[in-house]
């Protein structure tokens, strides 16, 4: 189980649609537009400082995911002392589905879930994200590109918006991947915080994905927020993974 977690969590990438992927046998890089590239994995037998030196000139700023398959074992200590800081760490956590998660998440009625398929859903989920993470809201492309893909009827990727008393208050995604579910980006706005909100995106998520043929669901969670909370839900945790950024 652990190899197949891992190996997922690898592989699980969001490319935008103004985005470039750089793949080579050493590591995968996603350039993000305006914001430089993010190498999502690495492992290679070249000097690192060579490595390094060719994904530094993808653009700036330089982010770094490191976890326990990442070769070498010291790239972490490598890119610190070529000036990266440690950003971000989270838990690489994982549950079968079904699992008895419902009985474990006790969703109020007062919350309700629905996928976002159309494009004010779309955008206010949107500017959740912006508000409780702190960066900036998608380009008017990617909203299009996410819209019309809506329309389409694609559902993966798929957001999903948690509404209290007809208004949207939390939002969250998943990306199906075979027989695995990746869940991301779940957020609650503050004054929403405490009612359920964040256990009804999970059930609801978990439940769409079992119906699309997944029997795993898979989260990077931040070990400082919502590890804990899904490892108290019956989450198992895998392994770890750190971004550095230079």
């Amino acid at each position: 189980m652990r190899e197949r977690v891992l190996k997922a969590a690898a592989e699980w990438s969001w490319v935008p649609p103004d985005a470039r992927d750089v793949v080579t046998d050493d590591y995968r890089a996603i350039v993000y537009g305006g914001r430089g590239p993010t190498v999502q994995w690495s492992s290679t037998d070249r000097p690192l400082d060579e490595v390094i030196a060719e994904v530094r000139e993808l653009g700036q700023p330089v982010r770094w995911w490191v976890d326990d398959r990442t070769r070498p074992a010291n790239t972490g200590e490598v890119l610190q002392g070529k000036g990266f800081r440690e950003v971000e760490v989270v838990e690489v956590l994982a549950h079968e589905l079904p699992g008895g998660l419902s009985g474990r998440l006790d969703v109020p009625d007062d919350v309700v879930v629905r996928p976002a398929l159309d494009a004010a859903s779309i955008e206010s989920a949107a500017q959740v994200d912006s508000e409780v993470f702190g960066w900036p809201p998608p380009s008017r492309n990617e909203l299009d590109h996410e819209i019309a893909a809506a329309a389409r009827g694609e559902r993966s990727p798929l957001r999903f918006v948690a509404e209290i008393d007809g208004e949207i208050v939390g939002a969250a995604g998943y990306t199906l991947l075979g027989d695995v579910v990746g869940l991301w980006g779940a957020a609650v706005l503050e004054k929403a915080r405490g009612r359920g909100a964040y256990r009804a995106l999970i059930a609801a998520r978990c439940e769409a994905a079992l119906t699309a043929g997944a029997n795993l669901a898979l989260v990077s969670a931040r070990t400082a927020t919502s590890a804990p909370t899904l490892q108290r839900i019956g989450f198992v945790a895998y392994g770890t993974k750190r971004c550095y950024q230079l």
